[in-house]
């Protein structure tokens, strides 16, 4: 208990000091007059001996001081002091206060944002516990299809979880759309089946009712469903009696048993949950990859021999069922890894190019800060002379630039809650949903973590430059009586230095931004082919219990696209399995082609599968290459044909004509039919991730219906017009089908390229800012130059130099400066340039053009900064500047 009494009396030593001193004064004359007592008592006079007890006692006010000192509060006491002494010095200068406030909030602001996004989208995308535990279990025929297809069969999971010991348990489900059914409307819901743990196992309770029970994984006593928070809002009007009620669920009826809290959806966006009750058969099935899995790993296992485990236990499955196994792999990933193939790019470029922001700032205010100090060079030599310590020194600079960063740090949290919700809302929540984490985009405890230290290290770091400065002080030079402030040669090198590093920033954030614009409008150019301002898309949603029937799918999408295509305006009807621009990667499907060898297990090529209607290229105007479209003959009772892109017949045909050749979709088995491959079409990017030259194979719809089509209807005038009167036809056509995904396709696409938008967005005001602050540290450093060399310039123009001549000595200065930047800087740049084009999924290209154009930009605005102090130095009179000191 030492440590907490010395503690409670430092506690009185700081903030009772006024009694602490009383209490120790009178301690002192105790002692004094003691001693007093003492030598009057030895014979002397009073007064003598008052004189010979203060000699023996020593100095008081030195007593004084080693008391302070043993109390261990000095330090603190002359750092709050300094604090005060640095709030006065920074009002004082209040205009050098405000700009550099301001410089260093731009920078922290930009670091707080970016990061709110990082550590919600890539650190923190799920609140579930022991997040970094938790993994997902695929398996595939040798690539990874991406997120949307990773898939296991039910036998092989039921084998992983029982026989792997690395887990400590595995949950189970799989998502599709319920049509929700009431007395006056049918309405799609997103809902998962899910294993009777799946909550336990994520560690989330639902806020009203109960989780699953075992037994209702049985078919038969699965009619219960947990809703979610938002479906208990909407569609229940958030009555706390709603468990117990029942909900109509594909003409299924459903007793609500629970109503999960308000931030959980997982996965995302879903609405409602029921149990996944297997039939044994499907239980025992291992030729379909039908159902999603994770796990929890096992403590002291990690994601890497958790993989090698898995890996080696599906070696012993395809030795096991050779016949359903062979070629399969089975692998997993953490959870939160789960999207990073797609947003670890984009969010990284962002958080680099906002530390390049920082840095910026960082430079242009050390120029501020080496100006300034200038200017003090006089107090500093003066607080030297009269034996201020370097550490005394460091004291007094950080706690001033701690002063100015802490402050910055609390403009930029200010300013980062109303751009972290602006960035938060700036996308469609159609789009937005589908992203885990984005919701939990904001400014909590990590981000103000982030930022605190952050600014702190900023204030430390210009304290310590501070003092490196303060140290080299010419005590002599600068206290002599004529003496001014001046800077020397290596301080001058030293800040042409910062510009230069500054331009090198400036041209590496612009580049980058440049390329990232380029690749939105790209990509933006890429959609407008497909001329979507008047299509509209929608969704039926058909029941899984009423069409399992492939006949009496393609009869319900036939008379559908026959009611549709004859409305008055509309020019064309058509139906495609996965549009493009929908964010959703494309059902994959091995293939072979016919007269070349079996690929053997593992080697098998795959290619996106997409099934249509005849009209679904005239629809989004994608050309044909070569041979025909679909027609309404291409039905079941015809020989199968398919249409291929034009990459994926430039690959496997590049020296004949793919015409008329066979291919066989091997993931439906040997007993598969060879497709007769009838036209080639022109390339489609499916989404902003997929590249434009990925292979792809179309079926016709009514060779292989399929019951989650969208629906594309092209009309004269404006496409939303037509929602109602489609509504009416698949109300008419089936009452019980819902209609979901209702947007128009422009909307579609916008919304799809909308996390690009933004990113370019944010690099092109990082641009912009880098543009400015390199602008701004050009002029700061030639103004105090021209300020530097008044004596020079007056000498030059006395001896006859002409304004002209010394316009181009100032200029010459801006553009050397900024050329020895543009020199380093351009190769960083070209290297970044196709670092980039290599990581963010082709979005950018390598483009010299746009490097050039930057170079020529950075230039021009280093010439205008310049011409101002030039200008200024063209005024300065010769006689005034004789005289000037």
């Amino acid at each position: 208990m030492r440590w907490l009494n010395k503690l409670s009396l430092r506690f009185r030593s700081l903030f009772g000091r006024n009694a602490v001193d009383h209490e120790l004064d009178a301690e002192l004359r105790l002692h004094i007059d003691r001693q007093v007592e003492l030598n009057i008592a030895a014979g002397m006079p009073p007064d003598e001996a008052r004189y010979a007890a203060l000699r023996e006692f020593g100095g008081i006010d030195q007593i004084r001081e080693e008391c302070s000192e043993i109390r261990g509060v000095n330090m603190i006491e002359t750092l709050i002091q300094d604090f005060g002494h640095g709030a006065r010095v920074l009002r004082k200068n209040y205009a050098f206060t405000i700009v550099a406030v301001l410089t260093l909030a731009l920078g922290i602001g930009a670091n707080t944002a970016i990061f709110s996004m990082v550590n919600a989208l890539l650190l923190h995308p799920y609140n579930f516990r022991d997040l970094d535990q938790i993994v997902i279990v695929w398996q595939d025929t040798g690539s990874d299809a991406g997120f949307d297809s990773r898939f296991i069969a039910p036998a092989d999971a039921s084998d992983i979880a029982a026989s792997a010991n690395i887990f400590r348990s595995m949950a189970t489900y799989r998502c599709h759309t319920f049509t929700l059914s009431s007395a006056s409307d049918v309405l799609p819901v997103n809902g998962c089946g899910v294993s009777a743990n799946f909550f336990d196992f994520l560690g989330v309770a639902p806020a009203f009712g109960r989780s699953f029970a075992p037994s209702e994984q049985q078919p038969g006593l699965d009619s219960v469903a947990i809703v979610g928070y938002g479906f208990w809002q909407r569609q229940l009007g958030g009555d706390p009696g709603a468990i117990g009620r029942s909900i109509q669920l594909n003409g299924r009826s459903y007793t609500v048993v629970g109503v999960m809290p308000v931030d959980f959806d997982f996965p995302v966006p879903m609405q409602l949950w029921v149990p996944l009750a297997l039939a044994p058969a499907d239980q025992a099935d291992r030729s379909q990859l039908s159902i999603q899995a994770m796990a929890r790993l096992r403590d002291g296992v990690s994601p890497a021999q958790a993989r090698a485990a898995v890996a080696g236990f599906s070696a012993r499955l395809a030795e096991a069922y050779p016949n359903t196994n062979t070629g399969r792999r089975t692998t997993l990933l953490q959870l939160r890894r789960e999207l990073y193939q797609y947003t670890l790019p984009l969010f990284s470029l962002l958080q680099v190019a906002a530390g390049f922001v920082l840095l910026l700032a960082c430079a242009n205010l050390a120029n501020l800060l080496f100006a300034r100090m200038v200017g003090r060079q006089k107090e500093i030599a003066m607080r030297t002379a009269l034996g201020a310590s370097r550490r005394r020194l460091a004291q007094l600079f950080v706690s001033e630039t701690f002063l100015f960063s802490l402050v910055a740090g609390i403009v930029a949290v200010l300013v980062s809650f109303w751009t972290v919700k602006l960035l938060r809302t700036s996308i469609s929540p159609d789009w937005s949903k589908w992203v885990p984490g984005w919701n939990g985009i904001q400014v909590d405890a990590s981000v103000l973590a982030f930022t605190i230290v952050l600014a702190a290290m900023v204030g430390l770091f210009f304290g310590l430059a501070t003092l490196v400065h303060a140290g080299r002080v010419d005590l002599n030079q600068t206290l002599k009586e004529g003496g001014s402030g001046s800077i020397t040669r290596a301080r001058a090198r030293l800040r042409s230095t910062l510009v230069v590093v500054q331009v090198m920033f400036a041209l590496i954030l612009l580049v980058c931004a440049g390329i990232t614009i380029q690749g939105f409008v790209r990509l933006a150019n890429v959609y407008a082919g497909f001329q979507p301002e008047t299509v509209v898309k929608l969704e039926p949603v058909l029941p899984a219990n009423s069409y399992r029937d492939p006949t009496k799918i393609a009869n319900f999408y036939q008379q559908l696209l026959r009611q549709t295509s004859a409305m008055p305006g509309v020019t064309a009807a058509a139906l495609v399995g996965n549009p493009p621009a929908s964010n959703v990667d494309s059902d994959t499907a091995s293939f072979v082609i016919e007269g070349r060898p079996t690929p053997r297990p593992g080697e098998t090529r795959s290619a996106d599968l997409q099934i249509a209607s005849p009209d679904y290229f005239r629809v989004l105007r994608i050309a044909i290459v070569s041979g025909r479209s679909f027609t309404d003959a291409d039905n079941a009772a015809s020989a199968p044909v398919a249409l291929v892109g034009h990459s994926m017949a430039a690959e496997f045909w590049p020296h004949a004509d793919a015409i008329g050749q066979h291919i066989k979709l091997t993931d439906s088995g040997a007993a598969s039919p060879w497709l007769t491959i009838v036209g080639v079409v022109d390339d489609v990017r499916q989404n902003w991730w997929n590249p434009l030259t990925q292979p792809t194979i179309y079926q016709p719809m009514l060779q292989a219906p399929g019951r989650g089509m969208a629906l594309l209807l092209r009309a004269n005038t404006n496409p939303t017009a037509y929602v109602s009167s489609v509504r009416a036809i698949i109300r008419q056509l089936d009452s019980t089908v819902a209609v979901a995904g209702v947007s128009s396709f422009e909307q579609e696409v916008n919304d799809s390229i909308g996390i690009i938008r933004i990113m370019g967005t944010l690099m092109g005001i990082f641009g912009a800012v880098a543009l400015a602050l390199s602008a701004v540290g050009v002029y700061g450093v030639l103004s105090e130059s021209v300020a530097q060399r008044t004596r020079e310039i007056g000498i030059r123009v006395a001896l006859g130099a002409r304004a002209n001549d010394v316009r181009r000595l100032v200029l010459w200065n801006a553009v050397k400066l900024t050329g020895i930047g543009l020199v380093i800087a351009v190769p960083i740049s070209l290297a970044i340039n196709r670092a980039i084009a290599s990581l963010v999924f082709g979005i950018v290209s390598i483009n010299f053009g746009v490097i050039a154009a930057f170079t020529a930009v950075l230039l021009l605005v280093a010439l205008a900064a310049g011409y101002f102090p030039a200008r200024r130095a063209t005024r300065i009179d010769p006689m005034i500047a004789l005289r000037h000191e």
